[in-house]
């Protein structure tokens, strides 16, 4: 079978700080404080989607294809404002409302498949576009650390009760990401690089022990 649906979702986003923020600055020795400018405001989304998700049984199989499109519309969306390194080495990275918005927008695909209740198969892949409306540090409209597609791949396997075993892999594509290494000219004014897309891998055997007739 075939379905299809439209929505709609409006939301609004704190200031808030990324524990991955402060473990990319400490691995890069730099002494960073985070503040929020005084009128910083909320930010809000608009988001629209698109979904086509078709359903269909071929002999033993049972196989699940989704397509869904996204357009969300930010509204005083957050960006940082790099300082320079005072005398101690001390950087302040100030949160701010970035100018006119920001819209992320994009594509996103999934197929699952089932050819008995003992094996199944999920994957999802993701094309997306995420960008600010006026340039912002490094002159630059894209998102920082945001990847333009990603995706993943899950195997599941149950060969007895209670046993199963699970295979994934998660591929992340290619990104921009500020850099304030000792490798570059000017390490304090920063470069933007690109980073290489990757894959990490993970398997898992588990068994479920029966204790008593209770549970």
């Amino acid at each position: 079978g075939i379905q299809a649906r439209i929505g709609y979702a409006g939301g609004f986003r704190a200031p808030q700080i990324f524990d991955e923020d402060l473990h990319i600055e400490a691995s890069g020795a730099r002494k960073v404080v985070h503040e929020n400018t005084p009128d910083l405001k909320q930010e809000t989304s608009k988001s629209f989607t698109f979904s086509l998700d078709f359903t269909n049984h071929f002999d033993r199989w049972e196989t699940q294809f989704l397509a869904e499109g996204f357009y969300t519309m930010l509204e005083d969306p957050f960006a940082n404002e790099y300082g320079m390194p005072n005398d101690d080495g001390l950087v302040v990275y100030t949160r701010i409302n970035a100018k006119e918005g920001a819209v992320v927008q994009g594509l996103n695909l999934e197929f699952n498949a089932a050819p008995s209740a003992l094996f199944q198969i999920q994957t999802g892949f993701t094309i997306q576009k995420s960008a600010y409306e006026v340039a912002q540090e490094f002159n630059e409209t894209r998102f920082f650390r945001s990847p333009d597609n990603y995706g993943y791949l899950s195997l599941s396997f149950s060969p007895a009760l209670r046993f199963n075993v699970a295979a994934t892999a998660n591929y992340t594509g290619s990104m921009l990401v500020p850099y304030f290494g000792p490798t570059i000219a000017l390490p304090d004014a920063g470069e933007l690089r690109k980073t290489q897309s990757f894959f990490d891998t993970g398997f898992k055997c588990s068994y479920e022990l029966k204790l008593s007739d209770d549970l």
